[in-house]
């Protein structure tokens, strides 16, 4: 099976995005005033996106949009802005309510207890949040950190997002990343201890140096702290962050089939040790469904996101819009977007058709009617009669199936139904 997943998958090789909103930014054609999508929405249960960009140290693997300083001052006045943009949506949309919050950055926890109580606990007055609320801080294990997770936990926050990367410290002093595996340990029992009732950890293949021994060695590491779901990514070398990145120094990069040798393996000891594979790199130990978006799988409800803070994506059901990737522009103008684009018809049921590839393990033929005309249907089932040779899919009656095993390939499916 190995072997043969291998061959598969650099067969289907190929970049491409992970579909977690649909269309994608560079295809993204209005120009609408994020004023008037705003007027235009009619929010209730809602779940939001907060952008925290600010780090200490820059990790030179790192695609995020992020603000390296050690001067802390400028966080109270960012998070002014961010709370300028949040009380504008309250305004035209006073029956708002939260499913969920998803703290990102960035390292959110960098930011002083003080500017964190200000920013959670404007926003929690007078909202109501839902009785299944969840609330998600993305974490750094070398960040001193205690009294902060003890207040999001006092507020309601219940899951925690790990970014350990990788456990060996050879490789990561080798990306400027200073951490040991003691502290990813500590900050797991810690996190479990004050009330996190979800511990998720987020790891990279394909770092510079890292061999079949040493990820092997991660994974393992990883298995011992039991965390609820594991991320799974490839070094993504992205060229807004390329300059950056090249700090990576003089390596030799590792081709597909090495890069895919680390995922396999990892895959292997994952499913071995009761993960299950979600898609797109995510592993869980529970086999409940999750819903999926910009931040990834998650348990919130699928319904609109509403992203606060420079970079951030917005999605509704009739609207995707992007704040101000400069932060000193943001700044300046936090209600003004970027980029807007209104989804048509045709783009909103590809969303669902993707959603339900991702989330669902499922393609309903009567959803592929709405999306497809004849001809492009007759040639989409031939492509898809190729993933059923190779055990990718299996065909029933109204639908696709997503085998287990074809879950590895959930990109190369997507990429399948854009194409025409």
């Amino acid at each position: 099976m190995g072997q043969n997943l291998k061959d598969l998958l650099v067969n289907f090789h190929s970049h491409g995005r992970r579909y977690s909103y649909y269309p994608s930014l560079p295809t993204w054609s209005g120009n609408e005033e994020k004023e008037l999508i705003i007027e235009s929405l009619n929010l209730k249960e809602t779940n939001l996106y907060i952008h925290i960009p600010y780090c200490s140290s820059l990790c030179t693997f790192c695609g995020c949009n992020i603000k390296i300083t050690k001067s802390k001052e400028q966080f109270t006045t960012y998070i002014e802005k961010i709370l300028v943009e949040w009380k504008n949506y309250k305004n035209k949309n006073p029956n708002i309510s939260l499913s969920s919050i998803y703290l990102g950055g960035g390292t959110p926890t960098y930011l002083e207890l003080e500017d964190l109580k200000f920013l959670i606990d404007s926003i929690l007055r007078d909202t109501e949040v839902s009785t299944d609320f969840i609330g998600t801080v993305e974490t750094d294990p070398r960040v001193p950190q205690a009294e902060k997770l003890r207040y999001l936990a006092g507020v309601g926050f219940n899951s925690i997002s790990i970014g350990v990367q990788d456990t060996n410290r050879e490789t990561l002093l080798n990306v400027n990343r200073d951490q040991s595996f003691d502290q990813v340990r500590e900050l797991v029992s810690f996190s479990r201890e004050i009330g996190f009732s979800e511990v998720n950890l987020d790891l990279i293949y394909g770092l510079p140096f890292q061999t079949k021994k040493t990820f092997t060695k991660t994974i393992e590491d990883i298995i011992e702290l039991s965390p609820d779901r594991i991320a799974n990514y490839p070094l993504a070398k992205v060229p807004w962050q390329m300059d950056l990145q090249n700090a990576l120094g003089i390596y030799k990069p590792l081709g597909v089939y090495e890069m895919y040798d680390l995922y396999i393996l990892s895959d292997e000891i994952l499913k071995k040790n009761g993960y299950k594979l979600l898609g797109m790199g995510h592993y869980s130990l529970s086999s409940e469904n999750y819903n999926r978006n910009i931040t990834g799988y998650t348990r919130a409800k699928d319904t609109s996101l509403i992203a606060l803070g420079t970079s951030a994506i917005s999605n509704t059901s009739d609207y995707l819009f992007q704040n101000d990737k400069i932060l000193e522009k943001y700044m300046l103008s936090p209600n003004s977007a970027i980029k807007s684009h209104k989804k048509s018809e045709l783009e909103k049921s590809l969303e669902v058709l993707f959603s339900q590839v991702n989330c669902l393990s499922i393609i309903t033929k009567g959803l592929m009617e709405v999306c497809f005309t004849p001809p492009q249907l007759e040639r989409i089932k031939k492509s898809l009669t190729h993933l059923k040779n190779h055990d990718i899919l299996i065909e029933q009656e109204n639908a696709y199936q997503i085998t287990d095993f074809g879950k590895h390939f959930n990109k190369t499916i997507c990429q399948t139904f854009e194409i025409f």
